[in-house]
C-alpha cells in the first residue's frame, strides 16, 4: 500500500470510529481523493459524503438506493452498458448489489471474477 493510502485509510477509520471530532472530520479530504478510485469522480460531480451516505460523519457503505438516485434504476444502467459484451449489468445473477464491484474509497474489484475470466474493467 502507498504511503497516501495508509494515511487515508487511517484518517478514514479514526473519523468513521469517532476518534476525530466532527467539525475536525467535515474539514478533512475525502479518503482515497486524489487516488484515483471512483471518490475522485463523486467529488468531481460536486457530491459530498452527504449525498451517499445518510449519517455523519459516515460509518458504512451506504445502500443501493443511494446508488440509484442518480444512475437510475438497474435497467437503466444495464442499457448504458449494453453495447458491453458480457454486459456486467444484466448479471445471470440478477441484480447484485451495486458495491460487489464499485468501491468509492478503494480499487474496485470485477465481482464476476470470481467463477469468469472476462476481460473488463470497472470503475
Amino acid at each position: 500500500m502507498r504511503r497516501a493510502q495508509i494515511i487515508s485509510f487511517l484518517i478514514f477509520a479514526a473519523v468513521s470510529t469517532g476518534i476525530l471530532g466532527h467539525a475536525f472530520a467535515q474539514s478533512l479530504p475525502a479518503p482515497g481523493s486524489g487516488h484515483g478510485f471512483l471518490i475522485d469522480r463523486h467529488t468531481a460531480a460536486g457530491l459530498n459524503c452527504a449525498s451517499c451516505h445518510a449519517e455523519s460523519p459516515p460509518s458504512k457503505a451506504p445502500d443501493n438506493s443511494a446508488c440509484m438516485k442518480c444512475h437510475g434504476s438497474y435497467a437503466d444502467v444495464a442499457a448504458k452498458t449494453a453495447q458491453d459484451q458480457p454486459n456486467p449489468h444484466a448479471s445471470h445473477l440478477g441484480q447484485i448489489p451495486c458495491t460487489s464491484c464499485h468501491h468509492v474509497h478503494q480499487a474496485s474489484q470485477i465481482y464476476c471474477a470470481q467463477c469468469h475470466n472476462f476481460d473488463m474493467k470497472t470503475p
